[in-house]
């Protein structure tokens, strides 16, 4: 087992810059999940430290040893792919032997590596079968027994629940979690299903166009966002953002926007009054109130759409500035009907305020009553 680190490490393909100037360090033992939209940069970052691209600048090592420029044979790596390349022609016990007999390895030990991972992965019946005969969760079992056998410093996985049905792709992620804590091996997992992401990484790291957005365990990323790109990327539904401007009367902070006044709980500001803002509300820290309750801070909208998921319910809704609020309710309360105009309030916490030029995070918050 061994850390990677990355310093300086960028990759430009002619006039396209693929990945910046990256600095990143990940732990020896750790989940790290590089997750961003397609195009961000992820893939190749990960086929980068695989020896697959060699960066235009800096350097890569595994554990102490530099291997920017090492083939990928020589930097003791498994790669799982999204499409399990597998050889058809083989059965399943020859597929993951494969590698174990290039490297000349005893038979017995090939033997005994082959049937530990298959137990571990509960494929031992399915040894003497053909790719053919398998399911595509089965495949990727055995995509990933052939790198287990390799015993790695290190494992990349290049999204490799993507050809997954959803059921079968949320089993496979529960029992990849626990075939790292298992192993114990250093994982770098890339994917742009920010539930996966979210759900999987010990830290996750956040891209967008070649450029690292912000590194963190899935609870900061969440609770904290750096900037509106990250807080709109990561939550389901995504984080509503509603444009307006920043005032302070009588010592206190108020977002102001078309039909909209909030007073916001902070004593101090890393901006100035009279600034162009975004304010950034979580689906579910927003409620349907009525009633008394309903007089004071409250966001008038008008109903579009009704999701019934079950235990849920999202509601798409408009403000009176004619921008898209969604709220997730409790699915065993009576929903709004569509065109119905109804009052949401902001719960205390996790409310954010961007700039509205730069993007950035100033502040975290509360909103008062």
């Amino acid at each position: 087992m061994a850390g990677v680190r990355l310093e300086g490490v960028s990759k430009v393909f002619g006039n396209t810059t693929a990945v910046a100037r990256t600095d990143l360090e990940i732990k020896d033992g750790e989940f790290l999940v590089l997750v961003g939209p397609s195009g961000c940069g992820k893939s190749t970052t990960l086929r980068m430290i695989a020896g697959l691209e060699t960066p235009t600048e800096g350097d890569i090592y595994i554990g102490e040893r530099k291997v920017t420029h090492l083939e990928p044979k020589d930097r003791d790596i498994a790669m799982v792919f999204q499409n399990y390349a597998l050889y058809p022609h083989m059965k399943v016990f020859d597929n993951m032997a494969f590698g174990l007999r290039l490297r000349k390895l005893p038979k017995k030990e090939i033997e005994a590596r082959v049937k530990e991972a298959a137990e571990i992965l509960g494929i031992a019946h399915l040894l003497d079968r053909y790719p053919k005969q398998l399911s595509g969760g089965q495949r990727q079992r055995v995509a990933l027994g052939r790198a287990i056998v390799r015993h790695p410093q290190v494992f990349l996985m290049d999204e490799p629940l993507s050809n997954l049905d959803a059921k079968l792709r949320v089993q496979t992620r529960a029992e990849l979690i626990k075939l790292h804590q298992r192993l114990e091996t250093t994982v770098i997992y890339v994917t742009h299903d920010q539930t996966e992401a979210m759900t999987m990484g010990t830290r996750i790291v956040v891209m967008k166009d070649g450029v690292v957005q912000q590194v963190g365990t899935p609870r900061e990323i969440y609770n904290n966002p750096g900037n509106i790109f990250v807080a709109g990327f990561i939550g389901s539904p995504p984080m509503n953002f509603i444009k307006g401007t920043l005032e302070k009367t009588n010592g206190k902070w108020l977002f102001k926007a078309q039909g909209i006044t909030l007073t916001l709980l902070a004593t101090d500001m890393a901006t100035s009054p009279n600034k162009d803002v975004i304010l950034g509300i979580r689906p579910e820290s927003l409620s349907i109130v009525n009633g008394e309750n309903s007089k004071n801070e409250c966001i008038s909208c008008e109903v579009e759409v009704v999701e019934n998921i079950g235990s849920e319910t999202i509601i798409h809704a408009r403000t009176p500035g004619k921008e898209e609020v969604v709220i997730k309710a409790s699915g065993f309360e009576k929903a709004p009907q569509i065109g119905a105009v109804i009052k949401v309030k902001a719960s205390q916490g996790n409310l954010h305020l961007f700039d509205g030029q730069s993007g950035t995070c100033v502040k975290t918050f509360g909103v008062e009553g």
